[in-house]
């Protein structure tokens, strides 16, 4: 950016629509005015479900959510103090 400041991190969520650590990570995110974008894995469709999880199976074998991808990073779980410090709002 010409100003000097940094850009906004680009963030995305992979989580479950009845998790409630899922929530609390978007509500923290909203609260802080950080966009993202999110899909909720269990709401996709069967196959693209299953082919989502065989790819992250190595990096993430116990299916934790959410996963957030925070400029190309990923965090898996909701381990808010390493979230806050990658996203410079702790």
């Amino acid at each position: 950016m010409m100003d000097g400041s940094t850009p906004p991190a680009q963030v995305r969520i992979y989580s479950l629509s009845t998790c409630t650590h899922c929530a609390a990570l978007k509500r923290m995110l909203h609260q802080h005015g950080i966009a993202y974008e999110f899909i909720d894995i269990d709401l996709m469709a069967r196959e693209e479900r299953q082919q989502f999880l065989k790819e992250i199976a190595p990096y993430n074998p116990q299916r934790i959510f959410p996963i957030i991808i925070i400029n190309n990073k990923a965090i898996v779980g909701f381990r808010r103090e390493l979230i806050e410090r990658e996203l410079g709002i702790g």
